[in-house]
């Protein structure tokens, strides 16, 4: 699992918890919103490397780029599809080869998209799925890996019934699913591996009011505006810093964690 740098008897300070220095990331979907924040607060934290993994090349390559001034040997931009096995395999190869061994992947790639709900199934269910299965054979002790740390990037939406977006609930509940049920397992724990789920609320990167935001039923979206106004938006920092916290303090390996504006963050029981 990745860590801190503190010895395991020091609580937990956010404020100047880093990362082992031999961590080496993967991050899909990180072209662009909290995909990219994950990245970058990474390389700010001190990892060894990390690859940008997006479908988008254009984007992906401005953001590999933009990161250089953490330094260039830090970072990789690998496009991928996370439903095509053979882009996972290609960016965990390319991965290696740059940085060495992946110790942390964060499976973030997914997309809202009611009207287009099998697309929606595809990427959110069976790419994460896959990106799961794929890092657990390069990462697992058995394997030949070194072991490490899984985080799948889930929401809100898959621990409660979200009328307006059905279908991205439903695949944020898989999401949730997968990642209990394979930290459940008894051989998770001796291939060396830990995996967890982030849950947010409504996001300021990816608001409901934006068109990319594409519910069943235009109907709905008063229904939406007012369940973002209750919930609130969280900013990007703030869903950061829970990833930080839930990455790197040993208190929260394993788990599900939930954060929202209105409640700030907990965590949902495994059972």
């Amino acid at each position: 699992m990745a860590n801190t740098e503190t010895t395991q008897t020091e609580a937990f300070d956010l404020a100047t918890a880093h990362f082992n220095p031999d961590t080496v990331a993967i991050v899909t979907g990180s072209a662009e919103g909290l995909g990219k924040a994950f990245a970058e607060v990474m390389l700010q934290r001190g990892v060894k490397g990390v690859c940008i993994a997006d479908i988008n090349e254009t984007k992906g390559k401005e953001t590999a780029k933009e990161f250089q001034k953490y330094g260039e040997e830090k970072v990789v931009f690998v496009k991928c599809d996370i439903t095509l096995e053979a882009d996972l395999e290609a960016v965990f190869a390319k991965t290696k080869e740059v940085f060495g061994t992946v110790n942390l992947v964060v499976n973030n790639a997914g997309v809202q998209d009611e009207k287009n709900w099998r697309m929606c199934v595809n990427v959110n269910v069976t790419g994460t799925l896959s990106a799961t299965y794929t890092a657990l054979k390069h990462m697992s002790l058995d394997e030949g890996g070194q072991g490490g740390t899984i985080i799948n990037m889930a929401s809100i939406a898959g621990l409660a019934p979200i009328p307006y977006m059905p279908t991205y609930a439903a695949s944020k509940h898989a999401v949730i699913g997968l990642t209990k049920s394979i930290m459940a397992h008894p051989f998770t724990k001796a291939k060396g591996i830990t995996i967890g789920a982030l849950c947010p609320a409504f996001v300021d990167t990816n608001m409901i009011q934006e068109e990319r935001v594409i519910l069943r039923c235009e109907a709905d979206r008063p229904i939406a505006l007012g369940t973002v106004n209750k919930v609130g938006v969280l900013k990007v920092s703030e869903v950061t810093d829970a990833f930080l916290t839930l990455v790197l303090d040993k208190a929260w390996a394993g788990k599900i964690m939930k954060i929202s504006k209105a409640t700030g963050i907990s965590e949902s029981p495994m059972m």
